[in-house]
């Protein structure tokens, strides 16, 4: 005898695909409206799915980028969802693609990340937003404060990546014993950021602190960078390139969705 299969019929494929549909939409808008993240449990009482089913579903949308598990093991809106939302209505939601890029690199190196604006033809940089790691020791930088470019990696990043640029417009002035103060050797260290991808200053700006930034852009125009501040107390500089390898990936992440809402300045 013939073994039976438990097969939907033609006429009930299009309904289960349909409920599938719903479910997933359901699970979207449960993500939207709790952005400090959800847990599976809460979705599934939310949608009215199982556990189980919630978690397929989870998983599938994080592989896709419209999900993302942060590090407590909750879910949030992925970076790919928020770019499909600002070219459907038409708005530009730097930050929270940003943060959302920010948090996956904090969780990966477990260091506080920051982005820094740029505007053409400055002579300085800003961070304008910080996603802190959970390390009880861990060096905390203003936002809103003008971080000069010859000092530090993050405004590093950002001459390597300029076509042209007027050094003379830099001042030069020693921040520790370790500042690069003179044209010729800023200009061999910007080769090598170059070369790299990602720029690395230790104790170039404030001492006891790492840098490790990259280059963000919209096109083919520099708009910032993103970097990690490292306390020297816990990384030692010859792992930094490694960390450089994974800030290089996320900025260029963050600079694909950037291009892709056109955005012109952060």
């Amino acid at each position: 005898m013939a073994e039976s299969k438990d097969t939907a019929t033609p006429e009930e494929a299009p309904t289960q695909s349909i409920g599938l549909v719903n479910l997933v939409v359901e699970t979207l808008y449960a993500l939207a409206a709790r952005p400090e993240g959800s847990s599976i449990r809460a979705i599934a009482q939310e949608t009215g799915n199982s556990r189980s089913s919630t978690h397929r579903i989870l998983q599938y949308l994080a592989r896709s980028g419209y999900a993302e598990q942060t590090e407590n093991g909750s879910y949030v809106v992925g970076s790919r969802l928020v770019s499909l939302s600002a070219r459907v209505f038409g708005v530009v939601p730097v930050l929270q693609i940003a943060r959302s890029i920010m948090r996956k690199l904090v969780d990966q190196v477990g260091e506080t990340c920051y982005l820094a604006t740029y505007l053409p033809d400055d002579d300085f940089c800003t961070y304008i937003h910080r996603v802190e790691s959970d390390n009880l020791v861990r060096h905390v930088q203003p936002l809103g404060v003008r971080l000069p470019l010859h000092a530090g990696a993050v405004g590093k990043a950002i001459l390597a990546s300029l076509p042209t640029f007027d050094f003379t417009l830099l001042d030069l002035v020693p921040y520790t014993a370790h500042t690069l103060t003179t044209e010729s050797a800023l200009k061999e260290s910007l080769e090598l950021v170059r070369e790299k991808g990602y720029a690395i200053s230790v104790e170039e700006r404030v001492l006891g602190v790492a840098g490790v930034a990259s280059v963000v852009k919209s096109g083919e125009s520099v708009v910032g960078a993103l970097t990690v501040s490292v306390p020297l107390s816990r990384v030692a500089p010859t792992s930094l390139d490694q960390i450089g390898e994974l800030v290089r990936a996320h900025a260029e992440e963050l600079s694909s969705a950037l291009t892709g809402i056109g955005v012109t300045r952060i």
